[in-house]
């Protein structure tokens, strides 16, 4: 009897050891989640060039032609030459931004693309857009203008990650005020149904400070893809 009572205990000993030992179904999924988080692939990453104003520059008064002997007058002083162009300048803000962005994209590790304008939209995979955006004396949000090559003064990088296989959705709207048409420097409502994220920049920046603020637009992509990856899942 005794005998019969010990191989008894022994099996219920061995049978609380197995299902202690043995995780729960919910703990081996949420250890293989987080084990598939920490190793997954990072998204591809669509960088399109962010929106930004220039006002044409205004040519010079064209001189009469000289009459025959005559010396042709001295140009102008002030006068403006091809390379003060604010939509040169404003391009090249434009590119300096996009080609900061695929950089530090790429060194943190993601494969990043750039599309320019007229470029198709991706079926899949993490988009990077936004515009520039100034706020005026009235603190109304207007796009960005640049009305000089050495134009100065501070603007908003404002940008938002989106999750390409969804819906393509309007980041701001033309304000419906008398006079402000779609023109350069237009007032803008800025979209309170997408994420929006900003960084102070000068318009005079150097190549530096584009490079910082792609840093952190790339920083904080990944604290977004770490935190939540079912929002931006391919």
């Amino acid at each position: 009897m005794k005998t019969f009572h010990l191989v008894a205990s022994l099996a219920l000993i061995l049978t609380a050891l197995a299902r202690s030992s043995s995780a729960s179904p919910h703990a081996e999924e949420v250890k293989g989640a987080q084990a598939a988080g920490s190793s997954g692939e990072k998204p591809t990453v669509y960088v399109s060039d962010l929106e930004l104003d220039a006002v044409p520059a205004k040519a010079p008064p064209q001189a009469p032609p000289a009459a025959p002997g005559v010396s042709a007058p001295a140009p102008q002083a002030g006068a403006k030459k091809p390379e003060d162009d604010p939509r040169k300048q404003a391009s090249h803000i434009v590119e300096l931004m996009s080609t900061s962005l695929v950089a530090a994209l790429q060194q943190a590790g993601y494969s990043a693309v750039r599309l320019h304008a007229g470029d198709g939209r991706p079926e899949k995979g993490v988009g990077i857009r936004g515009l520039f955006a100034e706020v005026d004396k009235e603190n109304h949000w207007r796009r960005a203008v640049i009305r000089t090559a050495s134009d100065s003064g501070k603007m908003q990088v404002i940008v938002s990650v989106v999750n390409l296989a969804k819906p393509e959705q309007a980041l701001y709207e033309i304000a419906p005020l008398p006079g402000d048409e779609n023109k350069s420097g237009a007032v803008i409502t800025l979209s309170p149904y997408v994420p929006l994220t900003k960084y102070e920049l000068a318009k005079d920046a150097d190549e530096a400070a584009f490079q910082t603020t792609a840093s952190r637009i790339v920083s904080d992509l990944t604290a977004l893809v770490n935190a939540n990856p079912a929002a931006i899942a391919q």
